[in-house]
């Protein structure tokens, strides 16, 4: 089968998104199958990934708007004439998968990522769109193809809610297992000069203020006020890497946290594998594979039991869960696991088997594999489609530009 995928994002860029579409597309050509890939962003001297051009984020240099090149994607397509086409965000590639659908009769699969109200607060007033307008979009772009993938219960019940009618599957994406089964290929302790007896806590993800990292900062304060021996390394880059490094160089505390950027896949997995403990507490998280992929790499994790973090972890299974944001009840739970090595040690290998068990990425390929083989070639749509609201969120994003590089040019 011959696959093609639409993406905002794809490896080397650091993210959920990224990463999911890159296990999906190893353990699919495992299986046997073509899998192309159509993203602003590629790995070196990868032929099956059309690199689409587009407009760079002034605040975070490694993300790109994608500006579609229709006539590149209609070649590629003509090229290969793919069985199925799966997008991965109802932006400007995924109405550019939209025009494929149509164009060329060509089985549309949608996974729906991202809980997109969650993410308003990154347009600035005035342009900020209403909670309604976001659901209208979203229910609108799922209802243009012929399936939508939900990585979680949570999220497919909010679609159905906005109004989304076609089929929609319950698909989160696994754990690339093997990975985390290597050698280690350096010391993370040696890189940034951390002792023996430092405990290690690790965070990984964007930078951003939906992943709650305030909290995170309040939570390692006090640990710190406690043990004094312990380190913090934030993996990952953002918004919020300003306010961060403020901390680290204005706090005592702030000193003992080490801020590493993004870093390559291979290499974070040695953050993951040689670190003490994984805290996390965004409440906004559409699945959340960071704390999937500690627990695969054998590092217990602490987090708050909200959105897709309640549906991928079990609370004891190498995990411990709070049920609200709690600063009392998060320290009490790091603190358990800092001073109870056989606790810690439990918690590492009932992760591990749980993640293999439930998790394995293998069992997700052949469950989208299934998916896609269910689906029939259609005769191309006459239906068309309704751009408006596409058209006028690109106007509001265009504005916001406008009000980004303006405030730059003045500063």
């Amino acid at each position: 089968m011959k696959i093609v995928m639409f993406s905002e994002t794809y490896i080397p860029q650091v993210n959920g998104v990224a990463t999911s579409i890159h296990l999906f597309r190893k353990y699919l050509e495992k299986r046997g199958h073509d899998v192309y890939i159509v993203a602003p962003a590629s790995p070196e001297n990868d032929d099956k990934v059309l690199l689409i051009d587009g407009i760079t984020f002034p605040m975070e240099k490694q993300h790109k708007l994608p500006i579609p090149d229709n006539r590149l994607i209609n070649n590629l397509i003509l090229e290969i004439d793919p069985d199925v086409i799966h997008s991965h965000a109802p932006f400007t590639l995924g109405i550019a998968a939209l025009r494929t659908q149509k164009k060329f009769g060509i089985p549309h699969v949608h996974t729906y990522h991202t809980l997109l109200v969650e993410y308003r607060h990154y347009i600035p007033k005035p342009f900020t769109p209403p909670r309604n307008a976001v659901e209208e979009f979203s229910a609108w772009f799922c209802n243009q193809v012929d399936h939508v993938v939900s990585p979680t219960a949570e999220i497919k019940a909010e679609l159905q809610k906005y109004g989304v009618e076609k089929p929609i599957t319950i698909l989160p994406t696994g754990i690339d297992i093997e990975s985390f089964e290597k050698h280690d290929k350096f010391s993370i302790r040696e890189k940034h000069e951390i002792t023996s007896n430092d405990k290690i806590l690790l965070f990984v993800g964007r930078l951003a203020k939906e992943k709650n990292l305030e909290f995170i900062l309040e939570i390692f304060e006090e640990l710190y006020k406690k043990f004094r021996k312990i380190k913090l390394i934030i993996v990952g880059d953002g918004p919020m890497r300003p306010k961060i490094e403020e901390y680290k160089n204005e706090t005592q505390a702030g000193r003992n946290i080490i801020l590493t950027g993004y870093i390559k896949r291979n290499d974070l997995i040695e953050y993951y594998k040689q670190s003490d403990l994984f805290i996390f507490a965004s409440v906004t998280e559409t699945q959340g594979l960071v704390v999937l992929e500690s627990l695969a790499a054998g590092t217990p994790v602490v987090a708050v039991a909200k959105k897709g973090i309640k549906d991928v972890l079990m609370d004891g299974q190498g995990a411990l869960l709070i049920n609200e944001v709690d600063k009392t009840e998060f320290l009490k739970k790091v603190e358990e696991l800092l001073t109870n090595e056989e606790l810690l040690e439990n918690l590492s290998i009932l992760g591990k088997e749980y993640v293999k068990n439930y998790w394995s990425m293998n069992i997700m390929a052949e469950k989208l594999e299934k998916l896609y083989f269910s689906l029939e070639k259609n005769v191309k749509s006459n239906r068309s489609f309704n751009f408006n609201l596409f058209s006028n969120m690109i106007y509001r994003l265009s504005k916001i530009g406008d009000k980004i590089f303006k405030t730059e040019e003045e500063e």
